[in-house]
């Protein structure tokens, strides 16, 4: 079932007027484990690559893990801990994954990046596409000090015309490890849907955000929870959450 934002419980400009003019339309993505295809956006899924197309890869050096598991190994994994009764196989072979592999093992990159989103233009109307493109491909490298290599190849954007690509990249090369299972993306079909925010609180003029903290004080409806920013996490995580502007 298609999950959605709750509707909010009264237009916070009318408490507020300062707040008027200063909402924006965001696009909801609402991933849900699934099995999409080259032609659809999705989270972790298959991207619609040119076979002629060298892969993208990402050549830094990345600290080294404690352990490595393979991509393959991290979704045996996601599939074993989904199971209500474990065999004495399953028990097994999870011990054997959570050891993990020697660090020196990691060959030296480049190493092919892994797919975390394709986004079509249909499904996201408020994000700028490049002027001839239709198609948004967002590709990451699979260890975790990814989060200080921002602005570097380690995570690098494709922007695509979909009617360009005339033969499909079957078969996209993998790394041979990753640092970490959170990123390796579970395959996700998306449900997109549009929401109107408000800014965060820390965003806000101090002295307007000090009269709203007083006011969800008094017991009135929460503003971070409510009614400025759409909430990012529903149940389970499925992985790092995307949200558009």
């Amino acid at each position: 079932m298609t999950r959605t934002t709750p509707p909010r419980p009264l237009d916070v400009a009318s408490v507020f007027p300062e707040l008027a003019g200063t909402s924006r339309t965001a696009t909801r993505l609402h991933p849900r484990p699934g099995a999409p295809t080259v032609h659809e956006s999705s989270v972790g899924g298959p991207l619609l690559w040119p076979a002629g197309e060298p892969w993208a890869s990402c050549s830094q050096e990345h600290d080294a893990p404690f352990e490595l598991n393979t991509p393959e190994e991290v979704r045996t994994l996601r599939r074993i801990l989904a199971r209500d009764v474990w065999t004495d196989e399953d028990h097994a072979e999870v011990s054997r994954i959570h050891a993990g592999h020697d660090p020196s093992l990691l060959p030296e990159g480049p190493h092919p990046l892994i797919p975390v989103a394709q986004l079509y233009a249909q499904d996201v109307p408020g994000l700028p596409f490049p002027e001839g493109t239709d198609l948004l491909q967002v590709l990451w490298c699979p260890f975790i000090d990814i989060e200080d290599q921002s602005g570097s190849e380690a995570v690098q954007l494709r922007w695509r015309r979909a009617a360009d690509v005339a033969e499909v990249l079957v078969s996209p090369p993998e790394p041979a490890y990753v640092g970490t299972s959170e990123l390796v993306p579970l395959p996700c079909v998306l449900h997109p849907e549009q929401v109107l925010e408000y800014p965060a609180a820390h965003d806000l003029d101090p002295e307007l955000a000090g009269r709203i903290h007083r006011w969800d004080e008094d017991g009135a409806t929460g503003y971070r929870g409510a009614l400025s920013v759409a909430p990012r996490v529903e149940g389970r995580r499925l992985g790092r959450p995307l949200h558009l502007p």
